[in-house]
């Protein structure tokens, strides 16, 4: 199974903030083509309008914001701008956020999907390439983009699937957090309880 992905609710800004302020300097520049604080990443997520915008995450065993994608609507075009903090990489994490949101833009109506990015980028322009994005580059800057086909009931039920899968790891995680920490306040912290069934697992693409 992929990296399973869910839709961020806007009362859950301080977990994107706590994910973007865990980024160093270098990550913030790459993700954002420019340097940033940390008031300025604060202000960038207060300023997110949820009513148009919408945010996809991928969280750790303990609900942690491991990696997002901001989708930008306006009107047929949508811009999208993808994080994965350094140790979660390499899970497919940041492939499964971009199907993600390409799948929500097209069944939104969403024409043409863009990412601008630094060229310097590596990594987010070969994700760019490989999930069909065509990349074009001037003075120092890059542009991948995709034109999205319309909706389709494929396209639809696919969304419908991973909304369901989304919420039942959700789920899951906020139980074992809650068990958890009923259990160290129980007992001091001496040990883990015992987990019941399988955890959800992030595969890798």
């Amino acid at each position: 199974m992929g990296a399973i992905t869910r839709e961020l609710n806007p009362a859950e800004r301080t977990s994107l903030v706590a994910h973007l302020l865990a980024m160093p300097a270098e990550d913030r520049r790459l993700r954002f083509a420019h340097a940033i604080t940390d008031e300025g990443l604060q202000r960038y997520v207060e300023g997110i309008d949820f009513t148009r915008d919408t945010v996809f995450v991928a969280t750790d065993s303990q609900l942690n914001v491991i990696g997002a994608a901001h989708l930008a609507r306006d009107g047929e075009h949508a811009e999208l701008g993808v994080s994965v903090l350094a140790p979660a990489r390499g899970q497919g994490i940041g492939a499964a956020l971009l199907e993600r949101s390409a799948t929500h833009a097209r069944n939104a109506g969403v024409r043409v999907l863009f990412m601008n990015c630094l060229v310097e980028n590596a990594p987010m322009l070969h994700l760019a390439r490989k999930q069909g994005l065509q990349v074009a580059v001037s003075s120092g800057e890059a542009e991948a983009f995709v034109r999205l086909p319309r909706p389709s009931l494929r396209s639809l039920a696919s969304e419908a699937v991973a909304d369901h899968l989304g919420l039942i790891d959700h789920a899951h995680k906020a139980h074992w957090v809650a068990l958890r920490g009923l259990w160290l306040a129980s007992f001091g912290g001496e040990s883990e309880p015992p987990r019941g069934g399988s955890e959800t697992q992030e595969g890798s693409s």
